[in-house]
């Protein structure tokens, strides 16, 4: 299994420079083709109020993305063919004013897709909870970059969170072909003292000796929260091994039931730090 094709979202302007360099940082290690994706939403209606006749329509995000069509598709083609990576552009005019709808559509075709998180205290034009509708919705693998500091991609080490559920499985088959380029993956297992079933094992030792049979160089190893949110936790163990790629189930429960009892998926997309593949 390899990566053939990679698809990047491009609608998060300020962000352009870090999205195409984890692009570039994908191709160069995978040998991948790079497509650009930028997307045109539809203007926004709105339906009357009180005493108004006609709806409320907003051209605003539609104005401020054609207006930076030309300079993200320069920023995209310049990088790609400074590193002679074979690529394609597509600027999409959408149907809908949802950005995510598009890329969902275009990225099921994509081996990979990396996104940019949204920052939450900044109108950018693009969804709000945009990266949870594509990570949901999608069937592929994501790469969310972080929404602020350099977001640079490194595959030297990567943290892989395990619970044994289906999304960790998934997301651990699907970053395959990232796990096989990386000098060391930690198979981490958040709390396996509170599961009694684990008693007497090494938790993670069997997925480790899976991965290691497709050349990957994996290690399993507990990780005590402390008292700690358990994406919390990944996250901090991430940081103290210095791993440049988590990675991860995404919403192994409801959103709902993440939005109203917290998880793991929910806190690593609202406090990320560095990037992370997520598979559903």
């Amino acid at each position: 299994m390899s990566y053939k094709t990679i698809l990047v979202s491009l609608n998060e302007v300020g962000r352009i420079a870090e999205s195409v360099a984890a692009a570039v940082t994908l191709a160069r290690e995978t040998g991948a083709h790079v497509s650009g994706l930028y997307v045109i939403p539809a203007v926004q209606v709105y339906p009357s109020v009180g005493f108004e006749a006609a709806p409320q329509v907003f051209e605003g995000n539609r104005t401020f993305f054609k207006d930076n069509a030309e300079r993200v598709k320069q920023a995209f083609e310049e990088a790609m063919r400074r590193e002679s990576l074979p690529h394609d552009f597509h600027q999409i005019d959408a149907r809908t004013p949802v950005i995510a709808d598009e890329v969902v559509a275009a990225g099921r075709s994509a081996d990979l897709v990396v996104v940019s998180a949204t920052n939450p205290d900044e109108i950018t034009g693009v969804e709000r909870d945009f990266v949870e509708q594509v990570v949901m919705a999608l069937g592929r693998p994501v790469i969310v970059l972080p929404y602020q500091g350099d977001a640079a991609l490194s595959l030297g080490e990567i943290v892989v969170g395990w619970d044994g559920g289906r999304e960790a499985a998934r997301a651990a088959f699907d970053a395959l072909p990232l796990l096989k380029k990386a000098s060391k993956v930690r198979i981490v297992r958040i709390d396996p003292q509170k599961d009694p079933s684990l008693r007497g094992s090494v938790a993670g030792a069997d997925l480790a000796e899976t991965l290691s049979r497709h050349g990957v160089k994996a290690e399993a190893q507990g990780y005590p929260t402390d008292g700690l949110d358990e994406g919390q936790a990944l996250m901090r163990c991430a940081e103290d091994s210095g791993a440049g790629l988590i990675v991860m189930g995404a919403y192994g429960h409801s959103r709902l039931a993440e939005f109203i009892f917290g998880g793991a998926t929910r806190f690593v997309l609202t406090r990320m730090a560095r990037p992370v593949l997520m598979s559903h």
